[in-house]
């Protein structure tokens, strides 16, 4: 049989958003074939809950990986690359990593956006870009946080934040700490009266929405301004940002260059 010659084809894998944040993927999507011109893309959400949303929601059905995968291996490709769109190595890229070395297709795992030390100073170049100006503002950045053992992923890169910027850039989790009211305490230590408070996620959909800068007495911006401080929420994930876009490609060429994922 001829070797195909046809370009890898490039599934991008996020955990997806049953929101209008879901534009975001789509920016995604069209800035990855803007890298990759000559490579077929498609996106994929790897949580179940959200696809059960988006279906309730407007009757869409959104693709799974395997769903993909299988689409592929129908249309004859012999491998395909799966990138990561996950911001830590959690649970649902395990998930993922397990689905692509079970395929039949030669897999090429692109990981995700925390990954190398490359990525974490890139990360950390992008805060200097995005901090706000006035001595009395902090920049509050809110993940989603996890269980799992990757949560060390946001301890590191936390302390890399306090280590460059000082306690005005803070970091915190959905689920996991430090808690509002553990940020306000050490922001009015170091004299911030304002708080520009954004997801520290690859797009603001329903954890932005209520769980940050929500409504919510629960939310994070209730319980800052609660603690007396004014919060300017900024409904920007990491996917509205170059510096995303330029980490997942450089994965992307990196897993093209690998040897695919398989189950010994």
């Amino acid at each position: 049989m001829p070797e195909d010659t046809r370009p890898i084809p490039i599934v991008l894998v996020a955990s997806g958003t049953a929101t209008t944040a879901a534009t975001v993927y789509r920016r995604i999507e069209a800035e990855c074939q803007r890298l990759f011109p000559e490579h077929p893309i498609q996106l994929a959400f790897s949580s179940r809950a959200i696809r059960k949303r988006v279906q309730a929601k407007d009757g869409t059905s959104t693709a799974t990986p395997e769903a993909v995968f299988d689409q592929l291996l129908r249309a004859g490709y012999p491998k395909a690359v799966a990138q990561s769109l996950h911001l830590i190595g959690g649970i649902e890229f395990h998930q993922l990593a397990w689905k692509a070395a079970r395929s039949p297709l030669d897999i090429h795992l692109g990981l995700p956006l925390l990954t190398t030390p490359e990525d974490f100073d890139a990360v950390l170049d992008w805060l200097a870009e995005v901090r706000p100006p006035a001595e009395e503002d902090a920049l509050v950045l809110v993940g989603h946080g996890t269980k799992h053992p990757a949560w060390m992923a946001y301890a590191v890169l936390a302390q890399r934040i306090t280590a460059r910027f000082g306690p005005k850039i803070v970091l915190g989790q959905v689920k996991g700490d430090p808690t509002p009211a553990t940020v306000a305490s050490r922001l009015a230590a170091a004299g911030c009266r304002r708080v520009h408070l954004r997801p520290f996620m690859l797009v603001a959909g329903a954890h932005f929405m209520q769980d940050i800068a929500g409504d919510r007495p629960t939310s994070w911006q209730a319980q800052l301004e609660q603690k007396g401080l004014t919060v300017i929420p900024e409904g920007e994930g990491l996917g509205d940002h170059s510096m995303a876009i330029a980490i997942f490609g450089r994965h992307i060429r990196t897993a093209m260059a690998g040897p695919p994922l398989k189950l010994d």
